[in-house]
């Protein structure tokens, strides 16, 4: 039974004795007067019952719940490096163009760093890959860049080119070949050696390359380097290169190559 059922039911029987309570007879023995208008007891039972029952379903007001606001701001922006791809083997000059001096190949795969931007002419300057401290102008025909260039600097031209000693003279090579034990039967073992003559009294250093990729850096003055490695399907000439320099002063790189090793 339900709390308003209850109190109606208890209220009831409160009713009934009250009732029973205040009945008296009027036997005629009472002088008539006006009666004065005072509430029955069931009046007053009446009014108990209705104040109980209101004060009972009566509900407390709900408060609104106050919505629970997060903070938000502006996400600050996120910068990265940029990076540079070639898509095929591409050449890095001392310039702008291919009247320039050569410095050196960038292969697919390789990740260049751009320092510096020429739009006018789609040229990037990068560091160029394994020569630290140089840079080198690479044409965007074939670059990818990804991330931020907006900080990059606008250059131009260099007047000059940057190759100011002499180039190494009379290069010359020779190589012998093996074959491994390998899942390729192409594959074998090459041994080569590189050989160059030396112009310049002032260089401090050599470097020497293998398919544009700097493999060496030798002392002042050297003029040979033995080089070993697999070499698979025949699909490709090997290219070396040799470079003299002195701080940031160098000569162009020269080249050779190599086509075919006896013993394949």
């Amino acid at each position: 039974m339900s709390s308003p059922i209850k109190i109606l039911t208890a209220f009831g029987l409160l009713a009934s004795t009250a009732l029973a309570c205040s009945l008296t007879l009027d036997l005629g023995t009472t002088p008539v007067s006006s009666p004065t208008p005072q509430l029955s007891g069931l009046d007053h039972v009446s009014t108990m019952v209705m104040q109980t029952l209101q004060a009972f379903t009566q509900q407390a007001p709900t408060a609104t719940p106050t919505p629970t606001v997060t903070p938000t701001g502006t996400p600050l922006p996120t910068f990265s490096a940029p990076v540079l791809t070639v898509s095929v083997d591409t050449k890095c000059y001392t310039g702008p163009g291919t009247t320039y001096g050569l410095v050196i190949t960038v292969h697919p795969g390789t990740i260049a760093v751009p320092v510096a931007k020429e739009t006018s002419a789609n040229y990037w300057v990068i560091e160029t890959p394994n020569y630290p401290g140089s840079t080198c102008w690479l044409s965007g025909e074939y670059a990818t860049v990804t991330g931020g260039t907006d900080n990059l600097p606008e250059v131009f031209a260099p007047a000059e080119s940057a190759y100011t000693l002499s180039e190494p003279k009379s290069l010359n090579i020779s190589c012998t070949s093996q074959a491994i034990s390998s899942t390729d039967e192409d594959a074998s073992l090459w041994t080569v050696e590189f050989r160059w003559k030396n112009t310049d009294p002032d260089q401090t250093g050599v470097r020497v390359y293998r398919n544009g990729r700097q493999i060496a850096t030798l002392g002042a003055h050297a003029t040979s380097f033995f080089d070993s490695f697999h070499h698979f399907h025949h699909r490709f000439e090997v290219t070396y290169g040799v470079q003299v320099f002195k701080g940031f002063a160098v000569s162009s790189i020269v080249t050779i190559e190599v086509r075919h090793c006896p013993g394949e």
